[in-house]
């Protein structure tokens, strides 16, 4: 993973960016990574020592060797290197150096020491052939691992992955992060939001009063000595949430007091299609599909589309709506179906509704998580659907007229108790 060391940065008003890459400059990367893909192509077989010499001449000035060192690290890091050492190769290295040393302190003074006829006299006591011996005496050290397989076959591929590592490499020195989503899709999101606890980051999800939301992400790092185990987990996250639809990223420097680095929405546009690649094509739930291509067939009042939106649990949770299922006159109710495999998402809604979420929201809970529908009582703007196997678009538009119903009765309530009132106060 490319370092800050080898990453310029650029004063922009209260925050420090990538130095920018003008079109001369691109043209000038893409040829220096095109050379160092085609370099190492022709190395696969040799040693990392040989590969760097063979990359040694890359750039002239300060400036292009530092871009020749960090595309060939992120070369390296992508590619397969094999060590053929091992325990076997420090004790033999040992016991020739000892040998050594011993023939050197018998010989008579002023015999020359002849490294050759060492080395031979050693491999026959081994029963060891003397050139095998002296090909894998540093076997054990990076610089003799050898190249197994590329990591790139082209100069543009090595380019976008080292652009993408410029954003880690200041990740890596960061204590803080937040991450602001526009119009995130809801399966990255959630796999963003799953990456963060696996990680086990400490973060706050934020709901927008429009569809975005904003994530502050903090690592005990903050509070203790400097480290780099926190911000390597937020370096390994960028793809994630540049996938899930982050449009800035500002990170507290960890060795620049009261300086920041910001990612801006341009930047990120530009390394989407990579962070794509690494992270995978975000599959989309095929219950989702099916209930959205059958809903129509049942000509109601309602219509469904995908969600963007993301729904404040009252400081619960978060809920990251699939669908969005919308009456003729215009009411809303989000639909969000829970994951197979953990019982107490289900509860955290629950509570959020307890605690007074008014945006209906209809929940589709398996069976298997054994949570039961009458845990949300029939008067509450959100509901649990509770299916068998499969979601059945019928029962999905019988919950939406129930909860309709909920909601026409609370907008009445709300409508007619002001002129209640009005109507008490006169004479």
């Amino acid at each position: 993973m490319l370092t800050a060391d080898l990453v310029r940065l650029r004063k922009k008003g209260d925050h420090h960016v990538l130095e920018g890459l003008g079109d001369e400059t691109r043209r000038a990367l893409l040829e220096m990574a095109a050379r160092i893909v085609d370099v190492g192509l022709a190395s696969v077989g040799r040693t990392r020592g040989e590969l760097e010499l063979l990359r040694a001449a890359e750039g002239e000035s300060q400036r292009e060797k530092l871009f020749a060192k960090g595309l060939a690290v992120v070369f390296d890091d992508a590619s397969t290197f094999e060590g053929g050492g091992g325990e076997a190769t420090v004790g033999r290295r040992l016991a020739l150096f000892e040998y050594a040393a011993r023939r050197r302190k018998e010989d008579a003074a002023g015999d020359v020491f002849e490294r050759t006829e060492v080395l031979e006299s050693f491999a026959r006591a081994q029963g060891l052939d003397a050139e095998s011996v002296d090909r894998d005496l540093y076997a054990d050290r990076k610089r003799e691992e050898r190249l197994i397989a590329a990591g790139f076959s082209t100069g543009e591929a090595l380019v976008a992955r080292w652009e993408l590592g410029r954003v880690q490499a200041f990740l890596l020195r960061s204590t803080a992060i937040t991450i602001e989503l526009g119009h995130p899709e809801p399966n990255a999101l959630r796999k963003l939001l799953r990456a963060l606890k696996f990680q086990q980051l400490l973060h706050v999800v934020e709901v927008n009063a429009g569809a975005g939301a904003v994530i502050r992400i903090d690592g005990a790092s903050s509070l203790f000595d400097p480290t780099t185990k926190y911000g390597l987990r937020y370096a390994l996250l960028v793809p994630a949430m540049i996938v899930a639809g982050a449009t800035r990223i500002v990170a507290d420097l960890k060795l620049r007091p009261k300086r920041s680095f910001l990612v801006d929405d341009v930047t990120l546009r530009e390394l989407s299609d990579e962070a794509t690649r690494l992270t995978g094509e975000v599959p989309a739930r095929a219950e989702v599909d099916d209930l959205l291509e059958r809903f129509p067939a049942l000509a109601s009042r309602w219509t469904a589309a995908r969600s963007t939106r993301l729904i404040d649990l009252v400081g619960v949770t978060v809920c990251v709506p699939d669908l969005e299922f919308v009456r003729d006159d215009g009411l809303r109710i989000a639909f969000e179906l829970l994951g197979y495999w953990n019982r107490s998402a289900a509860w955290a809604r629950v509570e959020a509704v307890e605690k007074g979420l008014s945006e209906p929201v209809l929940f589709a809970v398996s069976e298997r998580l054994r949570v039961s529908r009458e845990a949300l009582p029939k008067e509450a703007p959100s509901a649990l659907y509770v299916f068998k196997g499969t979601l059945r678009p019928k029962l999905v538009l019988d919950h939406l007229e129930r909860l309709a119903e909920v909601c026409d009765a609370r907008e009445r309530v709300t409508i007619q108790t002001p002129k209640a009132r009005a109507s008490r106060k006169r004479p």
